[in-house]
């Protein structure tokens, strides 16, 4: 099981399988919630129409460029064995593949949260507030001892 916290990540991959002229994009971005793992996963061809984990087939999420496809990993730290049905031999053909990610080399990806965002960003707005109220007051008052 995956030491892995939840978040989102982008962590190295290697395929193996095939007739190795396909590849996949390194690092694969990586989503982890609730004990539950997602990988997108990009092939280097436009060719592939759709993956089978498990037995279950996942269709391409994207509909122009090198096929994408966001796939369930049950154990990120062990290797995945996928099916890939590319139609770039004239008629389909579902070829085995094994991913295996390299957790180790795991990045986290993304910036930091909206809520450790939001709290420093609401403070500073509340103080030039304060600061903008203070400057106005001290116009008025002056004003009017000038009159």
């Amino acid at each position: 099981m995956s030491t892995l916290k939840d978040g989102d990540y982008n962590i190295p991959v290697k395929l193996e399988g095939g007739s190795g002229r396909a590849g996949i994009a390194s690092p694969a971005p990586v989503h982890i919630e609730d004990k539950q793992t997602t990988a997108t996963i990009t092939w280097s061809s436009e060719h592939y129409d759709y993956m089978k984990v498990d037995g279950k087939k996942y269709l391409k999420t994207n509909k122009s460029g090198n096929s994408t496809f966001e796939i369930p990993v049950k154990d990120i730290s062990k290797p995945l064995d996928v099916i890939g049905d590319t139609t770039a031999m004239g008629r389909p053909y579902e070829i085995g593949y094994t991913i295996t990610f390299d957790t180790a080399k795991a990045e986290r990806s993304g910036g930091p949260s909206a809520s450790t965002v939001a709290v420093p960003v609401i403070i500073a707005c509340a103080a030039a507030a304060v600061i903008a109220c203070i400057a106005i007051r001290r116009k008025k008052k002056k004003a009017k001892s000038n009159e």
